[in-house]
């Protein structure tokens, strides 16, 4: 089994899930933090997170900024625990490893990562012109 936690600053974590639910139906194997948007203190989320840790199963874990507070956090548990962690992550990254139907190797994390990379693009229109010719 993949188990998959989306870790973001407010409520990012919760709205990309709301996105994965309309385009793949509800996932049980996701659980999110919306980190600061209490008091609470989100560290127990994690630990219930990794609290039935199986060596058997995968772990993936998504934040949002790579020197954020929150992927500081989580990586502190990289220590204990055993699972990829993807900071910066897109919508096409969180889609492409869900539904990857193999075990994820690094090389393969690694590659899904660069291809997903290329989905973030300027659209722009050269000219005046609306002609689907001119989009870039």
């Amino acid at each position: 089994m993949r188990y998959i936690l989306i870790a973001t600053h407010s409520t990012f974590a919760s709205g990309i899930n709301e996105s994965l639910k309309l385009l793949i139906g509800e996932r049980p194997e996701i659980s999110v933090i919306d980190a600061y948007v209490d008091e609470s203190d989100f560290t127990l989320k994690m630990d219930e997170f990794f609290s039935e840790f199986n060596s058997d199963d995968e772990y993936v874990v998504f934040t949002d900024l790579f020197g954020g507070s929150v992927n500081q956090k989580i990586f502190s548990y990289k220590n204990r625990y055993e699972f990829h962690l993807i900071t910066g992550f897109n919508l096409p990254v969180i889609l492409e490893i869900i539904l990857y139907g193999n075990q994820l190797s690094i090389s393969v994390v690694e590659d899904i990562i660069e291809k997903c990379r290329k989905e973030l693009s300027l659209v722009n229109i050269e000219s005046d012109d609306t002609d689907e010719e001119n989009f870039i």
